[in-house]
């Protein structure tokens, strides 16, 4: 049975659809089924709650990671085996990031988005080694990764960094992505921007 800490990114809201609260509670459960820590933000509600929630249910342990203003009663869960309190939001995202063996992303807002994208670029550039998984319930994510895809497209993006994440549509796939992980050389970020260095130098 797999070990380790995941980090669970997802809305702090709950004006959403019933399956989107359904699907992180699942997560949280089988995270919990599976001997896999919880690493999340710390909220009570939203898909943050839920997973919490699930986790709980299921005996697991999670480890939430709070900023301070944050800190509140009805805002920070009551079901974490151990509460994180951070300065601020780039100290809790550093925390959560240090905290944790792999990722997943549940559907979400900026604040989704911001940690989804960050933790690709720390991956990208080899500060961080886990798998991530964007776990795209019902096409929520669909348009995120056609602006991947529209990276790699333009240039911007080398196609094979499309391979940092895994996209997967169940909890349970997010579950085993997770434990069938076998990580993939990457491109060399840096030595390419050398290299691109290098032959501009000896253009001019």
């Amino acid at each position: 049975m797999a070990t380790g800490n995941i980090c669970i990114f997802g809305s702090s809201s709950n004006n959403i659809d019933r399956k989107y609260i359904d699907a992180a509670c699942e997560t949280g459960a089988l995270l919990a089924e599976n001997g896999l820590g919880m690493v999340f933000g710390g909220g009570a509600v939203g898909l943050m709650g839920a997973a919490a929630e699930g986790a709980y249910a299921g005996g697991g342990r999670i480890i939430g990671v709070i900023p301070e203003k944050l800190n509140k009663p009805g805002i920070a869960s009551a079901h974490c085996t151990e509460l994180i309190v951070t300065r601020d939001m780039f100290e809790r995202k550093s925390t959560m990031e240090n905290l944790a063996d792999a990722y997943i992303a549940l559907p979400g807002g900026f604040g989704t988005l911001d940690e989804i994208t960050e933790v690709l670029a720390l991956k990208q550039l080899g500060y961080i080694e886990g798998q991530i998984v964007i776990l795209n319930i019902d096409g929520f994510f669909d348009g995120l990764l056609a602006q991947f895809e529209s990276c790699v497209a333009n240039g911007f993006t080398n196609r094979r960094y499309l391979g940092l994440y895994k996209t997967v549509t169940t909890p349970l796939e997010a579950i085993e992505a997770i434990r069938g992980y076998v990580p993939e050389e990457m491109p060399d970020k840096i030595k390419e921007a050398l290299m691109y260095h290098e032959q501009s130098s000896q253009s001019e």
